[in-house]
């Protein structure tokens, strides 16, 4: 079993660097190279929080998995004690899930001597599916997560949309994330148009495979073969069926296709939230690829949203990356945030 995993794994971080390369902006295109940028902010004391915290009954219960001492516990593990340095959870980005950010949790200098949780996010992975997808109702799966687990507050790190998900954690409830990490993310608007190239944005992806008949397919290879014409891109083509679950004539899509499409311009909150004052002030990293223009230090738009709402923040490049740092330079990747939390935590 354990072999079979690890195969798994190298095949799903082989299609993350092979996706890295063609996928435009909206899912990690190459731009052109930006130039180094680090930006430290003074780090001050966690703000209060706003109003006194609850979870919703429409909260989901996340489907997660834990690692400590560089190696994964059984599912349905709680957090053990004495694990020494505060914990972490990890959020996937857009038609990912947890797996994608398994090897990055296993690392020693991540998980070492702490409690990493690597989560699926709603409507996706092995989580519940939802009729609602705004990234406060994601925040709040999150929130409902951490009292599960007895957790008072973690590290959070999210990349693309789990980013969009910590950064909006953070904001509403301050007082439950110790730090925060957004992977290739910042807080600004990222629309998506009708008139998208669809073998390419992430519209024209998800609309893509909701107009394959999965009754027809054969194979993985078919599904492959059959998605050709609308989305010419091998990798992105290979991405995108890692949400394919079952076998001929039990194929199913672990996420929640229709709903994604109708939430894919609901998830920028952050323009209300500047106007409306929120902060976030305890210590934050924002880790970019040098490839990527996600996020943008020449951009006015980017870098006012990030001082005005994170104001403890840290501006890192990777370097000869694209949107995927944990799969592009996954090295590069863990000694950033291993760095970046030895030094707020003074170890």
């Amino acid at each position: 079993e354990r072999e079979r995993e690890r195969e798994r794994e190298r095949l799903r971080t082989m299609l993350l660097k092979k996706a890295a390369g063609s996928i435009p902006r909206r899912l990690g295109r190459t731009a052109a190279s930006a130039t180094a940028t680090t930006s430290t902010a003074t780090r001050t004391t966690m703000a209060q929080p706003r109003s006194p915290f609850s979870t919703s009954p429409s909260n989901v219960k996340l489907s997660y998995r834990i690692a400590t001492g560089g190696k994964d516990l059984q599912p349905g593990a709680t957090v053990p004690a004495g694990c020494g340095r505060p914990p972490m959870v990890v959020l996937h980005g857009l038609l990912g899930s947890a797996p994608n950010m398994r090897q990055f949790t296993l690392s020693p200098r991540i998980s070492g001597d702490r409690a990493v949780v690597r989560v699926d996010l709603r409507n996706h992975g092995s989580s519940p599916h939802s009729d609602a997808m705004t990234t406060a109702a994601m925040a709040g799966d999150l929130v409902r997560l951490l009292d599960d687990l007895g957790l008072d507050s973690a590290v959070v790190l999210g990349h693309s949309l789990g980013g969009r998900v910590a950064m909006m954690t953070a904001l509403h409830h301050p007082e439950r994330v110790s730090a925060l990490i957004a992977s290739d993310i910042a807080p600004v608007q990222y629309p998506e148009s009708e008139g998208s190239d669809p073998g390419t944005s992430l519209r024209g992806i998800i609309t893509s495979l909701s107009l394959l008949d999965l009754a027809e397919v054969s194979s993985r290879s078919d599904a492959m073969e059959r998605l050709k014409p609308r989305i010419p891109s091998e990798a992105i083509r290979g991405f995108a069926l890692m949400n394919l679950d079952g076998r001929p004539g039990e194929w199913r899509w672990k996420c929640n296709l229709a709903v994604l499409k109708q939430s894919l311009n609901k998830w920028d909150d952050f323009p209300a939230l500047l106007d409306a004052g929120n902060v976030y002030t305890g210590p934050s990293l924002f880790a970019r690829g040098g490839n990527s223009d996600y996020v943008q230090p020449g951009n006015p738009e980017h870098m006012n949203a990030i001082e005005t709402l994170f104001p403890s923040y840290r501006l890192e490049t990777i370097e000869g990356a694209g949107h995927w740092l944990h799969a592009e330079k996954p090295k590069d990747f863990v000694e950033l945030t291993a760095r970046f939390l030895d030094d707020i935590e003074g170890v």
